[in-house]
């Protein structure tokens, strides 16, 4: 697996000088993205592609090579497979389509590419596939600029838009922080599992999120799942539970979709975190990936509405998550910000305080207070995109109590002047998981706190 993700020489076969082919982009990403080692365009028809020397066959390459990148029509997919058997290549990506996903004939051309690759001991990625996005190799046709992922999220997905297109958009608008992701298309060798087993022990990887339109081997899945689950969260959402995604995924992949049921088993027992939409898996991956796992379930939530805290309290009683009182260290350290009219309490209203001392200086005793509360695993802030916010933002003050203590803190935003919830969004919302809804935070964090249990009560 190693040489798919740090290759020390990559050739791509069907590279081309033609700006619109993907041979060319894939070859321009490789050398866009700095990559150290080695790189051989192949093609019979060039001496010469963006710069590197371009030779007719994979077998007329000087060096070794690690990875080869195959992108070129689906009947010549086989033949190019011996070739790189006949060179030495151990891993290969499959980017060109037209196999099982177009029906018999397709899973014809599919099934002799898997007799050469095993008898060649080869892994192969793909079929029908956009390869790879990382900080060492990107290999996707889709064109990505400036992409340098460093972060601790690993992508992995039968879909070539979650493999580039998420990557771009991510990436470039700071929203999570990616260091890996992978397509794997049609799944005619490399699978989810064999990904796992090894992200389970990549040290760049504290968060996996996944996107699935079939199980390979359920057995295995739990097996592999229970073993990185007690490490670090996946996250699954899952295509083709219905009939109408099944057959929505059987012309995307080619595959036919498990049985719902088994799918949602297999599930629970590793583990594994469900999303419902490429949102919620997103929005699950940046919880997970920047706030500490939660010990139990019980929350304390912040606002400056009290109609507000009621609601979250709903929200939160049918999401399993609890608000318990606070504990008599908690009212003494929050006494000062309330009323004496009015006790502190869970939900803390922080409308009082603000009046009199503004929603900075607030911020730091209503939020300390529960985060040094043994009795509290986690706190949601819910703010307003108004004008007092701003100082929040500006200061970062969120950050800084959260760099404090080693519990999890979700922020729901509000109403409020569009330009300064996109600030909250796009500023506080690069460090801080930020939710456009009461429900959706609720949600990701009730998930999140479930897991952490599960982790836990394992040790």
């Amino acid at each position: 697996m190693k040489n798919f993700f740090e290759p020390r020489s990559v050739a791509v076969i069907g590279a081309s000088n033609n700006e619109h082919k993907d041979g060319y982009k894939i070859l321009k990403n490789i050398v866009d993205c700095e990559f150290k080692g080695d790189i051989y365009p192949v093609n019979k028809s060039a001496d010469e592609i963006i710069g590197l020397k371009a030779y007719p066959k994979i077998q007329d390459v000087p060096g070794d090579v690690d990875l080869a990148v195959i992108i070129i029509p689906a009947k010549f997919c086989a033949g190019a497979v011996e070739d790189c058997a006949e060179k030495g290549v151990k891993a290969i990506i499959i980017e060109a389509m037209g196999f099982n996903e177009v029906g018999a004939g397709g899973t014809e051309l599919q099934n002799q590419i898997v007799k050469v690759a095993k008898e060649h001991n080869i892994r192969v990625m793909g079929p029908n596939c956009t390869g790879i996005v990382s900080r060492d190799m990107i290999t996707t046709f889709f064109p990505i600029k400036d992409v340098k992922p460093n972060g601790n999220v690993t992508m992995i997905g039968q879909s070539g838009l979650l493999a580039a297109g998420m990557a771009s958009d991510i990436i470039k608008n700071d929203t999570l922080k990616i260091n890996k992701i992978c397509s794997i298309g049609n799944k005619c060798d490399i699978n989810e599992n064999d990904l796992l087993n090894y992200f389970k022990d990549d040290d760049q990887t504290d968060v996996v999120s996944m996107y699935l339109e079939s199980i390979a081997e359920g057995k295995e899945l739990v097996k592999v799942g229970k073993e990185i689950t007690a490490k670090k969260p996946v996250i699954l959402l899952y295509g083709g539970r219905t009939e109408a995604g099944a057959a929505a995924s059987k012309s995307h992949t080619g595959s036919i979709a498990s049985n719902s049921r088994i799918v949602d088993a297999a599930i629970r027992q590793a583990k594994f975190i469900k999303a419902e939409d490429f949102a919620e898996l997103k929005d699950y991956a940046k919880l997970m990936s920047t706030m500490p796992v939660p010990k139990g379930n019980k929350v304390a939530v912040v606002t400056a509405a009290g109609s507000v805290g009621v609601v979250v309290s709903d929200l939160c009683e049918e999401s399993g998550l609890k608000l318990p009182k606070f504990g008599p260290q908690t009212v003494e350290a929050l006494k000062d910000v309330f009323p004496e009219f009015m006790p502190p309490a869970n939900p803390i209203d922080l409308w009082f305080s603000i009046e009199k001392y503004g929603l900075a200086k607030t911020l730091e005793v209503t939020m300390s207070a529960p985060l040094n509360d043994p009795d509290i695993d986690a706190v949601i802030l819910i703010l307003a995109g108004f004008d007092y916010t701003l100082e929040v933002i500006e200061k970062k003050v969120v950050q800084g109590i959260a760099a404090k203590h080693n519990k999890p803190i979700i922020v729901c935003m509000l109403v409020g002047y569009n330009e300064i919830k996109n600030m909250i969004l796009e500023g506080l919302g690069k460090d801080i998981p930020v939710f456009t809804s009461l429900a959706g935070g609720v949600k990701a964090l009730s998930k999140y706190c479930d897991y952490g249990m599960k982790v836990h009560k394992g040790k």
